[in-house]
């Protein structure tokens, strides 16, 4: 009696499954980087020898020297930030990292946002002077 086999073919295609799951662990590293990358805009501040560090809950609000506005890590616009800043705890500190040559009116806008959404802990970031 002769044997038979019975060949089975497997498709010859790439595996789906390991490729979905190395798609899926790529996004979620990626995703998490992307939380802690520093401000896209670059700010230099104005310096103190009297600044203080606190540990209030805060919401970061970065001026470029041209007025371009970031909240948070995320570009924002001028006519949105009150609606951005409001409905937060009012324990929440508003820090302002403008760059030290913008104008006036920018800081005041930002402050005046402020006002609006009811938050009055008020910090203005400065580089420490003595380093």
């Amino acid at each position: 009696m002769a044997r038979r086999s019975i060949l089975v073919d497997s498709g010859g295609g790439l595996p789906v499954a390991p490729l979905i799951d190395v798609v899926l662990l790529l996004l979620i590293f990626f995703m998490l980087v992307s939380r802690y990358l520093p401000p896209s805009l670059s700010v230099t501040l104005p310096e103190a020898s009297a600044a203080r560090v606190t540990d209030l809950p805060a919401v970061m609000i970065s001026i470029e020297h041209d007025g371009r506005l970031v909240v948070d890590g995320q570009p924002s616009d001028w006519g949105s930030l009150s609606h951005i800043l409001a409905g937060r705890d009012a324990e929440t500190q508003v820090r302002i990292a403008a760059d030290k040559t913008v104008d006036y009116d920018y800081i005041v806008r930002a402050l005046d946002a402020a006002a609006q959404a009811g938050l009055t802990h008020i910090a203005l970031e400065t580089q420490d002077k003595r380093q």
